[in-house]
């Protein structure tokens, strides 16, 4: 019944893309002299609390502080670094956890999660600290592994980063190398849409209650009615939208090129946190050993880095991750409080008719058809 009036959503999606005339960038990662003013004359999109200034870049609404550091990130890769982990998702898509599993991972010989993880970075410091965001990396001073990022630890070095797979450093993939293996390690996390605007819908009511509460620009009122967000959404508007486009990358790459891209699904990891943490350390290049996984270093990681563990940690309760960039996202330190709520699978039916879900798969289902890939969320009930 939906099938018609989804497939014109998605057809009228695609005409209201046609004022994109982005640059393409070559094969170098060389970005025209001029890319600031280009960015300037790029149509902007709706604003919210996370990302106050979007602009349509190569088909996605891009955060114009992502999209003016785009020339310095790619920088970053002027050498391949085949060793690098990148943790790739779409915003609200389940970022928080996946880096603290990535990250416990990975340096779980230095820091042991074992014995209460005493000391671990994991306790003192949200996960956003200690995986930096590689899209505003450029603009951001490094630190040790014992403070925040994790850019000047020792190989497997761990970044994330909600680029769509298409603006990437060409470098990093294994797409610029020629297929071969000579680029990065991504791990990608996909959530079923309802679910990921149901997340951030509470978390840009979340950053205006805060800005309000202290008297800076954005807080005060409701923000968006959910009604009102929910049909931007399917128009595609949003930071990096359209979600399914961003899936759709990841996804195709990861049929390409499967020794580069590990594809995971939300709602599969809450299901089975430890089978799906040994998938992402076999890929990682750091697999758990049989000892390790008799000892419980498995179960002490997912539990670590659960969300009833880390949402009860005083860092993430009164704590900060101090992303600070003028039209990045909001210009002040977002509390960590915010990235913790329920993390559960099907919360949108609190927030949504079943005419409403109904018409958000049809669009995304329409968009994804082609693909092969499909959410089926259903499973997951």
């Amino acid at each position: 019944m939906h099938g018609g009036t989804c497939k014109h959503e998605h057809e009228a999606l695609m005409e209201s893309k046609q004022g994109d005339e982005s640059p393409a960038v070559t094969d170098d990662d060389v970005f025209p002299a001029n890319f600031a003013e280009i960015v300037a004359s790029l149509p902007r999109g709706p604003p919210c609390s996370i990302f106050p200034s979007v602009r349509l870049y190569r088909g996605f609404w891009v955060p114009t502080g992502f999209l003016l550091n785009l020339p310095r990130a790619h920088a970053l890769f002027v050498e391949r670094r085949p060793a690098d982990i990148l943790l790739a998702s779409f915003p609200k898509s389940g970022t928080t956890w996946l880096k603290a599993l990535a990250f416990a991972t990975a340096r779980r010989s230095v820091h042991s999660p074992l014995n209460g993880a005493a000391g671990h970075p994991l306790l003192s410091s949200s996960s956003h600290n200690c995986v930096a965001l590689l899209d505003i990396l450029g603009l951001l001073e490094s630190n040790d592994d014992d403070g925040n990022d994790d850019t000047m630890a020792p190989p497997p070095r761990l970044l994330s980063t909600h680029l769509p797979y298409s603006l990437l450093p060409r470098r990093a993939t294994a797409d610029g190398g020629g297929g071969n293996s000579s680029g990065c390690r991504f791990v990608y996390i996909a959530r079923d849409p309802k679910d990921t605007l149901v997340s951030a819908w509470h978390f840009d009511a979340g950053l205006r209650r805060s800005a309000a509460a202290e008297g800076r620009e954005g807080g005060g009122g409701a923000g968006l009615e959910f009604e009102e967000a929910f049909e931007l959404y399917c128009q595609g508007h949003g930071g990096m939208a359209p979600q399914w486009e961003h899936v759709r990358e990841y996804w195709e790459a990861s049929k390409r090129t499967p020794g580069s891209v590990l594809f995971l699904r939300y709602e599969e990891m809450l299901q089975d946190p430890e089978g799906n943490l040994k998938k992402m350390a076999e890929f990682m290049g750091c697999p758990f050993s049989a000892a390790e996984d008799d000892a419980g270093v498995v179960r002490a990681i997912v539990e670590l880095c659960s969300l009833e563990k880390q949402r009860s940690l005083a860092v993430n309760i009164t704590g900060a991750y101090a992303n600070v960039l003028e039209d990045v996202v909001v210009t002040t330190a977002v509390e960590n409080k915010y990235f913790f709520r329920k993390g559960i699978v099907g919360d949108w039916r609190n927030h949504m008719t079943p005419e409403m879900a109904a018409r958000l798969d049809g669009i995304v289902e329409e968009a994804l058809k082609a693909s092969g890939f499909t959410f089926g969320v259903h499973q997951y009930k």
